[in-house]
């Protein structure tokens, strides 16, 4: 537990940014269920700003906006926030006014995260104690990740299939619109867009999205021929 005396908000400009190579393959829901812990733990209101501003002091290629990296992306941790609430991963509460609380399943994500990257450092202190065996062990499960599940549900809601399938509007749906979901071109091998379907399946299995789910299905269905030609 961090002892750190705040005298208000301003100090979480002094937090220091952990190394990409240490935080870069965690989720965005899981860094943000750390730095809402310390938030708590310093007796820092948890608001989307006072949250957006320690997510990308700590973590400033995850949070950063696109173009400028120099500052905080609000919809980036408000997304986070989203995919927090128990809908989804059931890690957290939020009110407009007061501001995003964890629940008991995101205090443990939160605590398991300690473990590995260690309590954050304030310019002028030492630097993190990130515990490097945990941190090889979890990149060592699996392939690393470009893209994570929160990405890419986003990437799919933004879709033109996903909004026609929204609207009652399936039935218009084309293969080329599929070929734009996916980002291939017609003549890509079938297995390659198999997979590139599966990414988006496998996001949406991961977030508990059912409504993501429920379409992607839907897809695999109307163009079950198209993609095993």
């Amino acid at each position: 537990m961090s002892e750190r005396k705040f005298r208000d908000k301003s100090d979480l400009l002094n937090l220091r940014h952990f190394e990409t190579k240490v935080y870069g393959h965690y989720a965005l829901t899981s860094l943000t269920a750390y730095c809402l812990y310390w938030l708590q733990e310093w007796g820092i209101s948890s608001t989307l700003e006072n949250l957006s501003i320690a997510s990308h002091k700590m973590f400033p290629v995850k949070f950063a906006m696109v173009g400028w990296p120099q500052f905080p992306d609000i919809n980036r941790t408000n997304r986070s926030v989203l995919q927090m609430r128990p809908k989804y991963r059931n890690w957290a509460t939020s009110a407009s006014s007061k501001g995003v609380f964890l629940n008991q399943n995101g205090i443990q994500e939160a605590k398991a995260l300690i473990e590995k990257l260690g309590s954050p450092v304030f310019e002028g202190e030492k630097e993190a104690a990130t515990n490097p065996a945990l941190i090889r062990s979890e990149r060592g499960t699996g392939k690393p990740r470009s893209v994570h599940a929160e990405d890419k549900i986003d990437q799919l809601r933004k879709s033109y299939i996903f909004d026609l399938y929204l609207h009652s509007r399936f039935d218009e749906v084309e293969a080329i619109d599929l070929i734009q979901l996916l980002n291939v071109y017609d003549h890509t091998p079938s297995r390659v867009k198999k997979l590139k379907l599966k990414e988006y399946l496998d996001a949406a299995k991961e977030m508990n999205d059912e409504k993501a789910l429920g379409f992607l299905m839907k897809v695999s269905e109307r163009f079950s021929k198209y993609l095993n030609k």
